[in-house]
């Protein structure tokens, strides 16, 4: 019960905080203005607002829990208002994760409805009247898709919930089974999940198979994140209108991005001090430079450990991931089924993942107990899971937006590995530096499936803010999450700049956007 309690929580939040967010971005993104420069600005900022909310998706929830701890959590620098087994806290942590991820969604399928479409319905309706009637009733099952999505993260993530003490399948699984499960613990923390996965998975192949379009397919060069197109008439956008989709854009990143890392730095420098008994808090900038300029020394093995990490699973996985990803190009069906066997495998909770690993290393891997104790092998596996099924869900959608005619006479140019190395990659080459991105990423925070695995005297960056986080976000958590949090933000950015060039390139032959 408290499962299904987080999950309807984290979706309240998700809606009430993303689908604003998501109309506002599209009206502003779609609304005419006059001038030049205000539109040029207008369009940055558009793609910053996207670059923000996919890096607020791809922050680990570990480091979400930290910011959020440090901004209004235990302790935190805005106020004190969490004291433990808070479910609407942590509702409101997965929620604001959540948020990103449906107003990405629905900024996305919102974007490619057609343009015919939106010029027949702003005869009829107001720019508001007409996101609500037409944008939403069309893009609705990705908004589904989405809420769905925030419910199974919400259901077999942990590290949140353990925090404070909010004891869902996950989380109850993780405190009495990890060390011994059972199959009765096993299949009681996966068969809720994985029974919830055939609703997304049913609404994916729906989607799929019926574009957001009215009686013909959109082209999928067309089906571009960071291609802008003009829905609205010829006629400006009002003043009110434009004045509130900016602040309504403004806030959904903030309340998604902005807070988390105005927290981090207030945090930092956060001073409670006894005067005449009683407690006064204040901010000092000396002690926030003090303290960040600590953090990479006082953590160390912590960031090299994560580094290490990320780096050897974004190897292993990405070439793994793409071949999987050309196959399913290849032969249809094998594309089918493994859409289908990834999408169950990436919501089965970590600490299972994590258990099976160690079970394959003790019970069938020769010398596995050495490899254990004193390699990354283990770890490397377990992490690589969600993090590789998430490579693979970019890289294949690059493979099908290769042109059918570029793939039909490629086959003709030569061998397998000719076709990948001369043809396919330079088309793709976005997408497959864009998935080793992701899956460094999400390796080095998935904290769920690392704990049961790291070997002994190892510690990332995760496993310890998840250590430290039980007792509230003080000082040198919030400076341990920093650096963590500015290493995730060079990382965005130069995700943010691939994609921007593999859509400036979009309109060429040998690549779509």
């Amino acid at each position: 019960m408290t499962t299904f309690a987080l999950m309807a929580v984290s979706s309240v939040v998700a809606i009430l905080v993303g689908v604003p967010a998501a109309a506002t971005a599209s009206l502003l993104d779609s609304l005419p203005i006059a001038h030049s420069i205000g539109d040029r600005f207008r369009r940055v900022f558009v793609s910053l607002w996207i670059a923000g909310m996919l890096f607020a998706i791809a922050t680990p929830l570990i480091l979400h829990a930290a910011a959020w701890e440090s901004t209004a959590g235990k302790f935190g620098w805005l106020v004190k208002t969490v004291t433990g087994g808070n479910l609407i806290w942590v509702g409101w942590i997965h929620g604001i994760h959540g948020a990103a991820i449906l107003a990405v969604l629905l900024f996305w399928a919102t974007r490619n409805i057609p343009r015919e479409v939106m010029q027949h319905a702003s005869l009829d309706f107001t720019p508001w009247a007409g996101w609500w009637h037409v944008r939403w009733a069309i893009a609705k099952p990705w908004g589904v898709g989405g809420v769905i999505v925030v419910w199974l993260i919400a259901a077999t993530e942990m590290s949140v919930a353990d925090l404070h003490s909010v004891r869902t399948i996950a989380d109850q699984f993780y405190l009495f089974y990890a060390l011994d499960p059972t199959w009765t613990s096993v299949a009681m923390t996966t068969w809720i999940p994985l029974l919830l996965v055939i609703g997304p998975a049913i609404g994916w192949f729906l989607i799929r198979r019926q574009p957001l379009s009215f009686g013909t397919a959109t082209s999928t060069s067309n089906r571009s994140l960071f291609k802008r197109k003009h829905f609205a008439a010829t006629s400006t956008a009002s003043t009110p209108t434009l004045i509130f989709a900016w602040l309504g854009t403004i806030t959904g990143l903030v309340v998604c991005l902005g807070m988390m890392a105005v927290g981090l730095v207030l945090q930092t420098g956060h001073l409670v001090e006894i005067q005449d008994g009683q407690a006064s808090a204040r901010w000092s900038l000396s002690a926030c430079i003090e303290n960040l300029a600590q953090a990479p020394t006082l953590f160390a093995d912590e960031y090299f450990w994560t580094l290490q990490l990320a780096c050897l699973t974004s190897l292993l996985v990405v070439p793994i991931a793409g071949g999987l990803a050309r196959l399913g190009r290849v032969f249809p069906k094998f594309g089918v089924a493994s859409d289908l066997v990834l999408t169950f495998a990436f919501f089965v909770p970590g600490p299972i993942v994590g258990m099976t690993v160690v079970q394959l290393f003790a019970s069938i891997i020769p010398n596995g107990e050495i490899l254990a104790t004193q390699t990354l092998i283990p770890t490397i596996l377990a992490v690589s899971v969600r993090s590789g099924i998430l490579a693979y869900a970019i890289l294949r959608l690059a493979y099908l937006q290769i042109a059918a005619s570029v793939w039909q006479s490629s086959r003709l140019d030569g061998g397998t590995w000719f076709r990948v190395m001369r043809i396919e990659l330079p088309l793709i080459w976005p997408a497959v530096i864009i998935a080793a991105l992701t899956t460094a990423v999400v390796s080095s925070g998935d904290v769920p499936a690392t704990l049961p695995v790291l070997p002994p005297g190892v510690t990332t960056v995760g496993t310890r803010l998840f250590g430290l986080l039980h007792s509230g976000s003080r000082y040198q958590e919030a400076a341990l999450a920093f650096w963590y949090f500015s290493a995730f933000i060079l990382v965005g950015a130069a995700a943010w700049i691939l994609i921007r060039f593999a859509a400036r390139g979009s309109s060429s032959p040998r690549i779509s956007s």
